[in-house]
């Protein structure tokens, strides 16, 4: 695990906006830079003032590049790419309730490395013993075998300005928990490994006791807050993500002082189960609009988040074919005026349009607007 350390700068300027969205206008496209001499071993940091909105944190760039997580890539072996992104994206959001994003710089995790992370992922063994996760006990059964509780760990770390340049001011840890663990059996055949709820919190928070104690160790990391997310993540089958179900933080000490439930989840429309919702009925009269349009759609598929029950969100993705430009503005402008007829009003919604060549357009609609803004892909 690498050592925490403050880091004096001396090249600083304006706050770079952490890039999370793809589109965007930027509060400003101006760039300074002020250089001082230092010493040989001195890093330089450089910052700009394009921040996308306060809803991002400011990114800090050293040596002229962005630093990316030591532990980069392990979070790839997550059952989906919706989980991965939503692992990593969601943590900022648990973050942004502890270190304000005007406050706060971003930088991606520079304490836990690789070999470490890796070490930690690990079952428990006599070879090692900071595996986190159970000793196995040899069983194939489910119903007997010891599972892989912790999938993944991410860290994320929150900078603050001082008079010589920056030093860590906080930290936060995602650990992505199994709600299905998959493995093969004697003959190479893979099995599910249902773990309940109450497994994953009461091992996820044991976990994050044990994480918390051994960063407490690391020079510069005795005192910092650092605040703990323990994700669900989806099965390998699920077209949603995964979701954050409790947030720790721990303000000094070697353990979590208090945990927060998050009630969130996520839901596939159209509905599987044969229910009936109005936000679903309401999806499906624009999917039915949509389809109607149009006859050569592969699929319209609409993901929609809850925080304590009610709808804060929807991202909905279009698969269709399509032969020329002309088509591809018609169908936009035919989206544009079905989504705002028929999806639900004051929240975001992104709607993605994409073909087997990529993506053709993009539609969105940020909270309190009347409409869409769009971009039509050349």
């Amino acid at each position: 695990m690498n050592k925490a350390k403050k880091l004096f700068f001396m090249t600083v300027s304006s706050a770079a906006g952490l890039l999370l969205a793809s589109c965007g206008q930027l509060s400003d496209t101006t760039t300074t830079e002020k250089t001082t001499n230092t010493a040989p071993d001195t890093v330089t940091v450089q910052t700009t003032r394009n921040q996308l909105s306060t809803d991002y944190y400011p990114a800090l760039i050293v040596d002229g590049k962005y630093q990316f997580s030591q532990n980069r890539g392990v979070s790839l072996s997550l059952n989906s790419t919706a989980n991965t992104k939503d692992f990593e994206a969601d943590l900022l959001g648990v973050a942004k309730d502890v270190f304000p994003t005007d406050q706060y710089f971003f930088q991606e995790g520079q304490i836990i490395d690789y070999d470490t992370t890796t070490l930690w992922l690990g079952r428990k063994s006599d070879a090692k013993p900071d595996g986190l996760n159970p000793t196995d006990n040899g069983e194939t059964d489910p119903t007997k075998r010891e599972p892989i509780y912790l999938e993944q760990i991410l860290e994320q770390d929150y900078m603050v300005k001082n008079d010589n340049g920056f030093e860590l001011g906080g930290m936060t840890i995602g650990l992505a928990m199994n709600s299905i663990d998959y493995y093969k059996d004697a003959n190479g055949n893979t099995v599910e490994q249902p773990i309940s709820r109450e497994k994953i919190e009461a091992q996820g928070k044991a976990y994050a006791d044990v994480i918390i104690e051994r960063l407490r160790k690391t020079a510069g990391l005795e005192k910092i807050p650092i605040v703990i997310g323990i994700f669900e993540q989806s099965a390998q089958d699920s077209l949603a993500g995964g979701v954050y179900l409790f947030e720790g933080v721990s303000t000094e000490g070697n353990a979590v002082n208090q945990w927060i439930t998050l009630n969130e989840k996520k839901v596939i429309f159209p509905l599987q189960d044969g229910t009936q919702t109005e936000e679903s009925s309401n999806f499906d009269n624009f999917r039915n609009e949509v389809q109607g349009f149009f006859p050569n759609l592969n699929g319209v598929v609409g993901e929609g988040k809850y925080i304590d029950g009610q709808l804060v969100s929807m991202k909905i993705n279009i698969m269709t074919q399509f032969y020329g430009e002309t088509e591809i503005i018609a169908f936009t402008q035919h989206v544009t005026d079905s989504a705002g007829r028929f999806l639900p009003q004051n929240l975001p919604v992104e709607i993605k349009i994409e073909s087997i060549k990529g993506i053709e357009s993009f539609l969105t609609r940020d909270t309190g607007s009347q409409g869409f803004s769009y971009h039509i892909f050349d």
